[in-house]
């Protein structure tokens, strides 16, 4: 039951937008009962919670799993009094009345859709009001209200919890009528242009390079692929997730520095052969649409593959979404881009060495737990320009070069280095320089920069 007004109390008072208090007790109540149910809600966030109280109390939650301790009320008093809201919310007592709010804890999960649902709606309340803002301003161009209006119910949505990992045939989908719109608005402006009407193996989409993992990668193993920027490991690792999703597998891409859409157009642009600048942003070409509409074929078949952004990723919360996913749709790979830029659960005195240690062991870990490869971009430390200028401009990484930790080396199962000794050079090393089930050793891949994408070469 949704409510639109509240009775509870001056700080619950006068409430007037969508949310249910009866949904959100009982999915705070729910893990006080069984801490387990905050891995299948880990999604939520705090601002979800339209109650403040049951908002602190979930953000509560978090901290205590943050730093893996239990989650039960007195674990749950001592949270709240140490960031001063224990009083706020009314004391332990408020805690222990919230477990008589709890119908059953087997449907927690359909409260926690509630509690998102209403939080979407009051986003997209606010969008509608920034929407009328801009509708009822004449100085602002009617096209400028169109993308600015679309961006707001965009970024309501994709602010809000839940599931936010895009589909490759879906996302694939929108971008192709987003085309063809801005493609239309084109026309109407200017008339000369117009537009056309398992535990198998996972093959990574290179010989090459299969050859080397002795038919694909292995279930259960981590495989690193160490970079510097503009070397192209976001996009090798893209390549990956596009041939098994195109041969019928599930796979999912967790980017914590890219945008979804942004990581499935480079995907599109490799199948298409149009650029993803022009994919997300512009018109194609009249001779590039017959190309787009038989991408769209490719891409339409696409529907297990996954990209999310996730800019605040944790292990504990890569666990969570990944055997959710495993076990709604299946898993054949995981793919996290990249290590550097994910954080650590506790919040002791650790340097960011031991953090990285941390993380690292956390994905060998779920590797095992999932049984499917799990590949990790890794970025690479300065030390490969410096001993570049010694060495007349030669760039082949080392291990020492992996950044802020010894860790990865000792828990990957193989390291794959991406490297070019100059930015102009149409070839890509793929050096193999661990290798823990195969050979290590050197492989070359043409790196069409246009598209992002590598090929075989030849």
């Amino acid at each position: 039951m949704l409510n639109y007004s509240d009775q509870s109390g001056a700080e619950d008072a006068a409430m007037t937008l969508p949310h249910s208090r009866e949904a959100e007790e009982a999915v705070i109540g729910s893990v006080l009962i069984n801490e387990f149910i905050l891995d299948e809600l880990a999604d939520l966030k705090p601002e979800d919670f339209y109650i403040h109280r049951l908002r602190f109390i979930w953000q509560a939650y978090l901290r205590l799993r943050e730093k893996k301790q239990p989650i039960d009320s007195l674990t749950v008093s001592e949270e709240l009094d140490d960031f001063g809201r224990l009083k706020e919310i009314g004391g332990p007592a408020y805690l222990t009345s919230l477990l008589n709010q709890v119908p059953t804890t087997l449907h927690a999960e359909a409260y926690a859709q509630i509690v998102f649902a209403t939080s979407l709606r009051r986003r997209l309340l606010l969008a509608a009001n920034k929407i009328a803002t801009l509708a009822y301003d004449a100085s602002i161009d009617i096209v400028e209200v169109a993308d600015q209006s679309t961006a707001a119910v965009s970024q309501a949505i994709l602010s809000a919890s839940g599931d936010t990992a895009l589909n490759f045939a879906e996302v694939a989908s929108e971008l192709y009528d987003q085309m063809v719109a801005r493609s239309t608005l084109e026309k109407s402006q200017t008339a000369e242009n117009a537009p056309p009407a398992p535990t198998k193996r996972i093959a990574s989409g290179w010989p090459s390079i299969n050859k080397m993992l002795n038919g694909g990668f292995g279930a259960g193993r981590v495989y690193v692929v160490g970079g510097r920027p503009g070397e192209g490991k976001s996009s090798w690792m893209g390549g990956v997730a596009r041939t098994v999703a195109e041969q019928g597998g599930n796979a999912v891409v967790f980017s914590l520095e890219m945008e979804g859409h942004e990581v499935i157009s480079r995907i599109m642009a490799s199948v298409t052969g149009v650029s993803a600048n022009t994919l997300m942003d512009g018109v194609p070409e009249p001779d590039e649409w017959e190309q787009v509409v038989a991408g769209m074929g490719v891409m339409g078949k696409m529907t297990g593959g996954w990209a999310e952004y996730t800019p605040s990723l944790t292990p504990s919360r890569l666990r969570a979404k990944a055997h959710r996913i495993k076990a709604r749709y299946g898993l054949d790979i995981l793919i996290v881009d990249y290590i550097q830029l994910m954080r650590g659960e506790g919040r002791g005195n650790f340097n960011r060495e031991q953090e990285i240690a941390g993380i690292s062991r956390e994905l060998k870990i779920l590797a095992g737990e999932l049984r499917v490869p799990i590949l990790v971009g890794a970025q690479l430390s300065r030390e490969v320009e410096k001993r570049a200028e010694k060495e007349n401009g030669n760039k082949e990484p080392k291990m020492a070069d992996l950044r802020e930790s010894g860790a990865i080396e000792n828990d990957a199962d193989a390291i794959i280095f991406l490297w070019r000794n100059n930015p102009t050079e149409k070839f890509s090393h793929v050096k193999f320089a661990k290798h823990r089930n195969g050979p290590v050793g050197d492989c070359l891949l043409r790196f069409d920069t246009k598209l992002t994408s590598f090929v075989e070469p030849g």
